[in-house]
């Protein structure tokens, strides 16, 4: 029996989105690569990261080779490994985007080594490269441990897309599914929303699911019917008008108080993001549900160079794209879901022209403000 078998490159067929997602499942603790060279400081979000042996103590961090620290590490030779605290995220938000001072405003103490260790890590350890061993997009760094450090309290935790503590992780992984659940119209308005059928589709723990309709119903997407049972809440013009108007506070917040720190990569990605919507706006009646998503990635990232993972979840949760999949047929939607202000938004971030992004940013909310009324109006008063 042959059992180092090696299956061809060619037979491999897993879908990359699709293995993401899987991988996403693997709940896993936070850290941040830390390293320093000719004076400069580096560093970035890594979950790759694990104990490799006791004897003698070492330790393994995958690192991709288009990150800045990778190639830091490479040269310097040294490491350092920051476990991070629960109460963290926001560090793990700020070192895992690229670009800008990533050390502006973080306390650091520099270890024996020199490697910058960040001040309230949960644990700390710096390691000497050992071996750079490849494989895929990433370099794995073998590092054997000279020193070790550890304090009070509990780690942060990232399980599918989200950080936290990982009971809160998994309450928010079952609120996102809730929340989808609800505004996809899975369950028509008008009709029992069901726990039990939701939490076995989603995969999570009924009791989450039943305190994400709580949230929702406070949140005035569900309501409560005259025997207790929760229902999908009707989308009305009222309430797209909060929606909309909350979701361009946090917006013009971010551009007031951090247009300085949107770097080179954020706006190439908004930018390819940008083109992207274009692309799709031409790609027929199937193109909708990525139009939406990608809409949303492209929010999601301006809001994100705050550096707060708060923030960015208050936003998140202030979206209600999905509920368009139900109010816009095939035929229209291209034609109604006019991103010109997004251009505008993108092109003036580019020539770093705030004034012209405010007002590109009032524009579309405007836009989405009246597309929303024309349609539920057109739907009775509500979707």
């Amino acid at each position: 029996m042959n059992t180092h078998q090696v299956v061809p490159a060619a037979e491999i067929t897993v879908d990359p989105a699709a293995f993401r997602h899987v991988v996403g499942h693997f709940a896993s603790g936070v850290t941040v690569i830390t390293t320093v060279v000719d004076g400069e400081l580096y560093g970035t979000t890594a979950s790759a990261v694990s104990s490799l042996s006791m004897e003698p103590p070492m330790m393994l961090a995958c690192l991709n080779r288009s990150s800045s620290t990778h190639d830091a590490v490479l040269k310097a030779g040294v490491f350092g490994i920051n476990i991070l605290a629960e109460d963290q995220s926001d560090l793990a938000m700020k070192f895992g985007r690229k670009g800008g001072d990533k050390f502006d405003g973080v306390s650091v103490t520099m270890s024996a080594e020199g490697v910058p260790m960040l001040d309230g890590a949960l644990a700390t350890i710096v390691c000497r490269v050992a071996e750079t061993p490849t494989g895929g997009t990433h370099t794995v760094f073998l590092g054997q441990v000279t020193e070790a450090k550890a304090g009070a309290g509990e780690p942060l935790a990232y399980f599918r897309g989200a950080f936290g503590r990982l009971e809160r992780v998994k309450e928010l992984a079952a609120y996102d599914a809730v929340r989808d659940w609800v505004l996809g119209r899975r369950t028509p308005l008008h009709h029992a929303l069901d726990p039990v059928e939701i939490a076995a589709h989603s995969k999570s723990d009924p009791h989450n699911v039943h305190n994400a309709l709580v949230k929702l119903t406070a949140e005035s997407l569900v309501t409560r019917g005259d025997r207790g049972e929760f229902l999908p809440a009707p989308i009305t013009r009222e309430l797209t008008d909060s929606v909309y108007d909350g979701r361009l506070t946090i917006e013009l917040g971010v551009l007031a108080s951090h247009f300085e720190k949107f770097a080179d990569e954020d706006i190439a990605e908004l930018s390819r993001l940008t083109d992207e919507l274009a692309l799709l706006r031409q790609g027929g009646k199937e193109a909708l549900d990525k139009f939406l998503k990608t809409n949303a990635k492209y929010h999601n990232r301006l809001v994100s160079v705050a550096g707060s993972a708060q923030l960015t979840d208050a936003f998140r949760r202030l979206g209600i794209g999905t509920v368009w999949r139900e109010a816009l047929n095939s035929e229209e939607w291209a034609r109604k879901m006019d991103h010109s202000h997004i251009v505008e938004l993108t092109a003036a971030l580019k020539e770093h022209d705030y004034a012209r992004a405010a007002e590109a940013l009032r524009l579309h909310t405007s836009f989405g403000k009246q597309l929303a009324s024309d349609v539920i109006e057109r739907h009775g008063g509500e979707v």
